[in-house]
């Protein structure tokens, strides 16, 4: 690493890989020395003060700057900034309005570090250059910083002015066109927040209301959704609490006017959490600690979008601001027992707190510092912080002098003897604890029952022991799914018995997921029920799972009927292919074509990774073919084409031979309507297809064929061939025509159908009045 002073300046590779090492150098990970940081950062220093270094683009620059920033070294950053930064803007002409609004951007930073009064009069001709970028240029990112360093540098007049030139260059740019209301309500908001910070509060409750009524007044050319009345919600309660009340009725206003259809049961309880969240807490921001308390109770609900549990953590904070010591004991024994982010770590802390001061939750303390131990998931969220004093079974032993058959305590040695595959200790356990108490009994802890009983019990008596309840949907969905899959549930078996059969585990299945299903609709319908039963996207995957077993019980209306409400709650691409499934089990022709117009829509537009055209376009042509809607299939065949050019090389060889064969299908349906446009691409595909040696695709060109009298002896003769290749592909699975009994009987009902439509040919002919048929030119 020793560069001397007249060594060849650094650019380009080398100079990345420099800065690199330098990097490591700082880097405390490696705990077999003692270097302390203070002189890491000496030595990193001395080492870049013997480098010289020529930056060639912008890019180069800004890490050698950025570094010496890292090194607390601002004034150094700021005049190597100086020193090259005309030779990297003549570098490259061309990207001269990026380099150098990159540059200024740079300039400031290290300015703020030891020069601020000068850092803050670069601030607006910063903006301008900013505003001043090409529309190709995504200015966005650069604008955040430049609002970050206008706040640090507290320049607040010069902050709003940059408000408006960011918005004046939006306005500019033809894709905000249809979030014009929204962005001019975000530059609203921003200006509040700047006017809270240099203290003018009417002036921030000033410009939350324009930004409340520039969505409220937002024309229907403007895409105005339920989540940007939510940002701004989320935006304006520091700043102007008192404007909550007036903001959540516009929102209902304006999404009544807007929003076609309704939105479901299930999204309207979901907002409703989240509003009533924002209600507890603009209290606790007046000081109403109480009613913060009670709305609480209504919002702590494990949503979709949440990350972690943050507003249970919340919600114990204001319970100990209460002195409601009982509640908050009790939610936070509930979040350590199902590990919640946020909330767990909270309640964790709590219990270090208050396990000996508070006498009369002592137990539950204890329990809780015993879990932040026992159970895998709380000790990665306890990473950072501090353990217990005490081993876990010194808690449970405290607990357990108390009250010497106490369920939760069965539960925490119930689980530790299920993860050490000890599961004829956990069973017992398991079933005093889960078995006994649905409130509980989440999907892991379901699920390690299930497993004990089928490892340890013969199967007869593990079936017929109670069935374990879950109080939640998201549980019961859980445990459901994991008894659903083999390869789930077969570890938590140990391994050394077989895992029950699919018959045998279906019917539970199917009960965990209908009970999950009430939970759900239960919460919708009232508001009451468990911590993530309020999570549209469970729900959703619930109805599909459901819909799915539905399907294959061929009760198809209510398979319909769980996708419809899985697309009204949290919409993804499998429920479109479950409404086409259900539709082609009822036999339902334009039902089929009109899922199958939705699937692929909604697959092009939002992504779908298992998406198999070649799964379902032949249907979709042959229920065209019976409506005789046969043109349509044109559109099918430009899609089918459409679909495999997107793929990349691997996946082409891999889809070819399920392309050539869905291709095949569309073309014999397709051949009826529109002969003269068939025939070219099955003569373009003939040799490819031959080669296959594949009976499916071959025998669907060989009846393609057959819409031309003159190709009926090619026809037979293909349909021979194909049935020559039975058998050679038995052990494959394709997306359609896998070489099976059933292919076997189409291949020789195919034969069967071209030999008596050539003998039908000859026979006419035969009968004609003597006349050369009519396809012979010879």
């Amino acid at each position: 690493m020793n560069s001397p002073r007249d060594a060849a300046a650094l650019q380009g590779d080398a100079l990345h890989a420099f800065l690199n090492q330098a990097h490591e150098l700082l880097s405390d990970d490696d705990s077999s020395t003692s270097i302390a940081h203070a002189d890491r950062v000496a030595a990193a220093v001395e080492l870049m003060n013997q480098q010289q270094f020529a930056p060639t683009s912008v890019t180069e620059l800004e890490r050698v700057h950025d570094f010496w920033l890292l090194l607390d070294q601002p004034a150094t950053a700021n005049a190597f900034l100086q020193t090259h930064r005309q030779a990297v803007l003549q570098a490259d002409p061309h990207q001269s309005a990026e380099a150098a609004a990159r540059i200024a951007l740079s300039d400031i930073q290290s300015r703020l570090g030891f020069e601020p009064s000068s850092a803050v009069a670069l601030l607006l001709p910063a903006a301008q250059t900013l505003a001043a970028l090409p529309e190709d240029v995504d200015a966005d990112g650069y604008w955040h910083g430049w609002h970050w360093m206008a706040d640090k540098a507290q320049a607040w007049e010069i902050a709003a002015q940059g408000v408006d030139l960011q918005r004046a260059q939006e306005r500019a740019n033809s894709d905000n066109e249809d979030r014009a209301a929204y962005l001019d309500a975000m530059a609203c908001v921003h200006k509040a927040e700047l006017d809270q910070r240099r203290g003018d509060s009417g002036a921030a409750t000033r410009q939350v209301q324009a930004a409340i009524e520039a969505l409220r007044s937002a024309g229907a050319d403007q895409s105005v959704d339920f989540d940007q009345w939510m940002e701004l919600a989320n935006r304006a309660l520091p700043v102007a609490s008192a404007s909550l009340p007036a903001l959540l009725m516009a929102c209902e206003q304006q999404l009544a006017r807007t929003e076609q259809p309704a939105p479901s049961q299930a999204v309207q309880m979901h907002r409703k959490v989240r509003i009533v969240r924002l209600q507890a807490q603009a209290c606790a921001q007046a000081g109403q600690l109480e009613a913060a308390v009670q709305l609480a109770a209504q919002g702590h609900f494990g949503l979709t979008d949440d990350d972690g549990d943050s507003f249970g953590a919340q919600r114990l904070e204001w319970l100990v601001q209460a002195g409601q010591l009982d509640e908050a004991a009790a939610v936070a024994l509930e979040s350590v027992l199902h590990a919640r982010p946020g909330s767990a770590v909270r309640g964790y802390q709590l219990a270090l707190q208050q396990f000996a001061p508070d006498a009369p939750h002592a137990d539950t303390w204890a329990l809780i510092l015993a879990m932040a131990q026992e159970d895998e998931d709380m000790r990665y969220l306890l990473a950072q912080e501090t353990m217990p004093p005490q081993p876990a079974d010194y808690y449970l032993d405290l607990v357990r002098a108390r009250d010497p058959h106490n369920d939760l305590v069965a539960m925490i040695v119930g689980l530790r003897h299920a993860r050490k595959r000890q599961l004829d200790k956990a069973l017992p356990l398991l079933e005093q604890s889960v078995g006994r108490h649905p409130e509980w009994s989440n999907s892991d802890a379901l699920s390690r029952l299930w497993a004990a009983r089928f490892a340890v019990l013969p199967l007869e008596e593990a079936l017929a022991r109670p069935f374990p309840a879950a109080h939640g949907g998201h549980w019961g969905y859980g445990a459901g799914v994991v008894l659903d899959d083999e390869d789930d549930l077969a570890p938590l078996m140990g391994g050394k018995k077989k895992v029950p059969s699919d018959e045998v585990r279906e019917p539970l299945v199917l009960r965990y997921y209908e009970e999950a299903l009430a939970r759900f609709e239960h919460f919708w319908a009232t508001g009451q029920g468990r911590f993530k039963d309020a999570d549209l996207h469970v729900y959703s995957m619930l109805c599909n799972n459901l819909g799915i077993k539905y399907r294959f019980l061929d009760r198809y209306d209510e398979s319909e009927t769980l996708h419809r409400k899985g697309l009204a709650s949290s919409p993804f691409s499998e429920h479109h292919e479950g409404l086409w499934w259900a539709a082609n089990g009822r036999g339902d022709d334009a039902g089929i074509v009109a899922e199958a117009e939705q699937l692929w829509h909604f697959a092009e537009q939002h992504g779908f990774s298992r998406h198999e055209p070649p799964r379902y376009f032949p249907t979709v042509a042959l229920a065209l073919y019976k409506l005789d809607r046969g043109d349509e299939i044109s559109i099918w065949l430009e899609r089918l084409d459409s679909w495999y050019a997107e793929l990349d090389e691997d996946e082409q060889k891999q889809e070819r031979r399920d392309y050539l064969a869905a291709m095949m299908s569309l073309l014999d349906f397709f051949s009826v309507f529109r002969p003269e446009q068939v025939l070219p691409r099955l003569r373009a595909h003939q040799d490819e297809v031959r080669a296959l040696q594949d009976s499916y695709p071959l025998r669907r060109l060989a009846c393609a064929l057959e819409a031309w009298p003159e190709l009926l002896e090619e026809s037979v003769a293909l349909h021979r061939e194909s049935a020559t290749y039975l058998g050679h592909h038995s052990k494959k699975r394709f997306a359609l025509g896998n070489d099976n009994e059933a292919e076997a009987q189409m291949s020789a009902e195919g034969l069967a159908s071209a030999e008596r439509k050539l003998a039908e040919r000859d026979q006419n002919a035969v009968a004609a009045s003597g006349r050369k048929p009519w396809w012979k030119f010879w």
